[in-house]
């Protein structure tokens, strides 16, 4: 059995082994940069300086402990196949942090709990499951987190890329597990998928099984998840056609007239359909009601004008949508956790 001494040098080589295979590594180089910025310390670092624990130093991978002067607890993440990162954290703030970094795109999903999911989206917050997904095309992120609210996750993200090895591994369409991980959000919950990705927090493989219990792992979840997809028969087919015939026209619609007036009722005349054919059109299609659907594009439209630093933030609101910039500072805020005005003066700074 090796002694503390032989422990904490393994684990410190294995770290920076990982570091140095995840350089050049954009998934990887995103994480690294959100961990400095969030005060944490990579493991090697901190056992250095006196904190943090050996015995939670993983086999593979890195491991950071939060600096002492910020807070408490410990993120783990493993890089796989280049385009692969599972995630264990379990960090408390006793003061307000914040990290705006530039992200790629990814697609991710895993359980959130504690008080993890409000600094999601306000959709997260409410979630029941607590099993969030994020399909994310890349640019400026804000993360800002208060003091004395305990943050949990377990999760896996991977370059976008990756999901047709994985859709061909589980003999699954693309597309459908793509929207599966976008709308595991709004879901009623994936079976056996909370039990899958609790493993990435509870245990702890020998080095010579962990890389292959990880590959494992993240095969199990996604097929969870793609259990979770339904099967189509023939009439429901011919019914989803008729539906996306309606919502692509109205999705167009809305794209093109972010400033008009787009309530259910002048929807429902443009596509010539009953509120509740529409509703229930958007639902089958999307996954949300058109409404959620507007805020969505409003949103998106708003913060891509917000990165023209000529434009003012009251003729933004206005180009989308909103009545004053008082209502669009509040929508922005609660989707992203920052204002109009900051997101700005961050998005120069990157």
């Amino acid at each position: 059995m090796e002694n503390n001494a032989e422990k904490n040098s393994s684990s410190t080589e294995k770290s920076t082994g990982s570091h140095a295979a995840g350089r050049e590594n954009p998934l990887y180089d995103m994480f690294v940069t959100q961990l400095s910025q969030l005060h944490t310390v990579c493991a090697e670092e901190a056992l250095a300086h006196g904190f943090g624990r050996a015995d939670l130093v993983r086999s593979v991978g890195e491991t950071w402990f939060v600096d002492p002067r910020y807070g408490r607890g410990s993120y783990w993440f493993y890089l796989m196949d280049n385009d692969t990162i599972v995630v264990s954290m379990d960090i408390t703030y006793g003061r307000a942090v914040e990290a705006a970094i530039e992200t790629v795109p990814y697609l991710g999903f895993g359980l959130y709990e504690h008080a993890m999911p409000k600094y999601c989206s306000p959709e997260c917050a409410g979630s029941n499951s607590k099993l969030i997904g994020h399909d994310w095309d890349g640019g400026p992120y804000i993360s800002s987190f208060e003091p004395d609210k305990r943050l949990s996750s377990a999760s896996i993200t991977i370059a976008p890329e990756a999901i047709r090895r994985y859709a061909d591994a589980l003999r699954c369409d693309e597309g459908k597990l793509r929207r599966a991980i976008a709308r595991l959000t709004a879901s009623d919950g994936v079976p056996g998928l909370p039990s899958a990705l609790r493993g990435l927090d509870i245990a702890y493989p020998a080095a010579s099984v962990a890389d292959a219990y990880y590959h494992a792992k993240v095969i199990e979840c996604f097929a969870l998840l793609a259990s979770g997809i339904p099967e189509k028969d023939p009439a429901a087919d011919a019914v989803r056609i008729s539906d996306r015939d309606c919502v692509e026209c109205i999705c167009s619609y809305i794209d093109g007239n972010l400033s008009s007036d787009l309530s259910t009722k002048t929807l429902c005349g443009i596509a010539h359909v009953s509120e509740g054919k529409m509703i229930s059109a958007f639902r089958n299609v999307q996954g949300d009601t058109p409404q959620s659907y507007i805020r969505a594009q409003r949103l998106e439209y708003g913060r891509r004008l917000l990165l023209d630093g000529g434009r003012e933030i009251g003729g933004i609101a206005r180009s989308a949508g909103y009545r004053n910039q008082g209502a669009f500072t509040d929508a922005f805020k609660r989707a992203y956790g920052t204002t109009p005005r900051a997101y700005r003066k961050r998005s120069r700074i990157g």
